[in-house]
């Protein structure tokens, strides 16, 4: 867990990659965002949330266990792993979750073949817009092949699979501005891919973690005026492993 605090009040902003170990343009996005210096605020960055299946490049690890199902809401995690995760994420209190993910097809308005290029994002108007913008300005600016353009769509409702995300728990019982990105895998190059991350989580956090004069909806998170952040590096309790 890395964790970076600024001199200026802000939102608490977690990032998370690596849930799936075969998703690799999230978890190296993750990695990247871990090192940004912000302006105001508290960044948390975890890169590789199931270490061993980022190893291993699978999407679980050993266990077979899918972690990011793990979460039911309402109530305790299911895993060592995930309770680990819920408690960094529950005593950070973060204002804002992203969750970064890959998919081996595109989103068609419903997960049968695929869910990349898209932005899933929690309810409200405030949390749609914000979505919306930041898919608009990557279109605009960085996809260039037809058919790729980012879509945003909310969750799925509780009853409804998939169910036990992380994003899902932490909107629904922590009041999070919650969103998981997902990038078509067997498409677009590996640096595309981390690239669209990158900037997609620029344009969620932007308003709350840098000046106005720091970035702009073309940045990725390249932001190195600022000497007074704090960097931590924590590890999950001993129980995740």
């Amino acid at each position: 867990m890395y964790q970076t605090v600024a001199d200026a009040d802000g939102p608490t902003v977690l990032v998370v990659g690596g849930m799936h170990g075969n998703e690799v343009a999230g978890y190296e996005a993750a990695s990247a965002i871990a090192e940004w210096e912000i302006d105001a605020g508290t960044l948390i960055t975890i890169p590789h949330a199931n270490a061993d299946a980022v190893e291993q490049r699978t999407r679980t690890g050993d266990d077979g266990v899918d972690l990011n199902r793990q979460f039911p809401e309402g109530e305790e995690p299911t895993t060592d792993l995930a309770r680990a995760l819920w408690t960094v994420v529950d005593r950070s209190d973060p204002d804002v979750v992203i969750d970064l993910h890959e998919s081996i097809g595109i989103y068609a308005g419903g997960p049968v073949d695929g869910v990349g290029q898209a932005i899933f994002h929690s309810d409200g108007t405030e949390t749609a817009t914000d979505a919306e913008r930041a898919a608009d300005a990557v279109n605009r600016n960085h996809v260039d092949e037809p058919g790729l353009e980012f879509e945003t769509d909310t969750f799925s409702r509780p009853e409804n699979e998939p169910s036990g995300l992380l994003v899902h728990k932490a909107a629904r019982d922590l009041n999070a501005q919650s969103f998981l990105i997902e990038t078509f895998s067997r498409g677009p190059d590996l640096e595309t891919r981390i690239d669209w991350h990158t900037r997609l989580v620029t344009n969620l956090t932007e308003a709350g973690l840098f000046e106005p004069e720091t970035t702009t909806d073309d940045s990725a998170g390249d932001t190195s005026d600022d000497s007074d952040d704090e960097q931590v590096i924590e590890e999950c309790p001993e129980d995740a492993s």
